[in-house]
């Protein structure tokens, strides 16, 4: 399956979480990343999903 680059914007601390996770398992902070939406949409692909709802500025 071909990949397709896009970007997000993490916190910091995010960041550095997952480089710390990623270190101390030798994987990548992008396989990681993949995983987890992987997890997110196997485990709301029968639902409907409505995020929080949370305004531009309550989550930066």
């Amino acid at each position: 399956m071909k990949s397709i680059r896009t970007t997000v914007s993490l916190t910091a601390e995010q960041l550095q979480s997952l480089q710390e996770m990623a270190d101390m398992n030798g994987l990548s902070v992008s396989w990681l990343i993949r995983q987890a939406v992987s997890d997110f949409l196997s485990q709301h692909s029968d639902k409907k999903f409505e995020p929080l709802r949370i305004s531009r500025k309550e989550s930066e």
